[in-house]
């Protein structure tokens, strides 16, 4: 190699290194992020939401924008976010409705939940209720009553959900095969309808959400047996969780943040720094006790293994209900 050559060569290394070093440096977002809910403005999805894009944007110095897109059981919303341009800024508040039981549920989707997001940052969990109607079972005040007492059902006792295919549903399919009984299921469109029935003995027991039905259970006109959760929940520490009567029981509701698993690693792991310094934080937490709501493990090694799990126990749930969605 000549003189020139070699101080051409050493000139453009001095100048490139400078860009390299950029582009191994952290990422920092340009422009503003989306976060995409699959529900309407209200429930606990959409507050969680807000409150994370509100801290997160103090902290990211870039707008957060919370943007409700409901309707076909989430699909609008995850598939608005997987066909978004992959750059990091538009991100899916998912539940395991999306991406753990709507591939089984639905026999054509326009995105792969398997392949198309990742999870970057897990909100919170929060369990279900097990109630029974003290006006149908006065004297079944534990799941291992209610166990006993479906098995001497002839037939099998009816039970009441959210509606083929929910989460409460598929919940109940866990249990009836955890327990080993039968029992026939009553869907309803909503809680608000089948906790009426519930409160007049129609519809014996049923899963359901802790903010719908907590109001209930206080007022003494519906009995938790349990909760969803692995453990007791702090919020009600009385109620035992139904894995003490059904050891490995586990169908608890979860928040998570997902990203689109295209996306280039310095991307995914500045998301993923930005919203752990979110979920870890003192504020956070306040947000969690104002809503009777726990942390969950963050990280995305955790959480890819998680979701596998889920994926696994939830769709088998849906092949066992027997239950379809168009």
């Amino acid at each position: 190699m000549t003189l020139r050559l070699a101080r051409r060569a050493a000139l453009a290394t001095i100048l490139a290194a400078p860009l390299v070093a950029r582009a191994q440096g952290p990422w920092v977002p340009t422009r503003p992020l989306r976060l995409v809910l699959p529900f309407a403005p209200g429930g606990l999805t959409d507050i969680l939401a807000r409150a994370c894009a509100e801290q997160l944007q103090a902290r990211i110095g870039q707008p957060v924008v919370v943007e409700n897109r409901a309707g076909a059981g989430g699909n609008l919303a995850a598939e608005a976010v997987a066909r978004a341009t992959p750059d990091g800024s538009t991100l899916l508040v998912a539940t395991q409705g999306i991406i753990a039981i709507n591939k089984a549920l639905y026999p054509r989707l326009a995105y792969d939940p398997d392949t198309e997001f990742t999870a970057v940052g897990m909100l919170a969990q929060q369990p279900n209720l097990m109630m029974v109607s003290p006006r149908a079972l006065p004297d079944v005040t534990s799941v291992a009553a209610l166990i006993e007492r479906i098995r001497a059902t002839p037939g099998g006792m009816p039970y009441g959900s959210n509606g083929v295919g929910s989460f409460t549903h598929l919940s109940m399919e866990l249990f009836r095969t955890a327990a080993g009984v039968e029992m026939t299921h009553v869907p309803y469109r909503g809680s608000a309808p089948l906790l009426t029935d519930m409160v007049a003995g129609t519809i014996p027991v049923a899963f359901d959400g802790l903010a719908t039905s907590a109001p209930q259970v206080r007022g003494g006109t519906l009995r938790a047996i349990g909760v969803t959760s692995a453990q007791r929940f702090r919020a009600m520490p009385d109620v035992p969780a139904v894995a003490e009567a059904l050891p490995g029981f586990d169908a608890s509701p979860w928040y998570g943040v997902f990203a689109q698993s295209a996306l280039p690693e310095p991307v995914l792991a500045g998301l993923e720094a930005a919203l752990r310094g979110v979920l870890e934080s003192p504020a956070w937490a306040a947000v969690l006790a104002a809503r009777e709501a726990d942390a969950m493990p963050q990280g995305r090694a955790t959480l890819a293994t998680m979701m596998q799990r889920e994926r696994q126990v939830w769709g088998d749930a849906v092949r066992r209900s027997g239950a379809r969605a168009e």
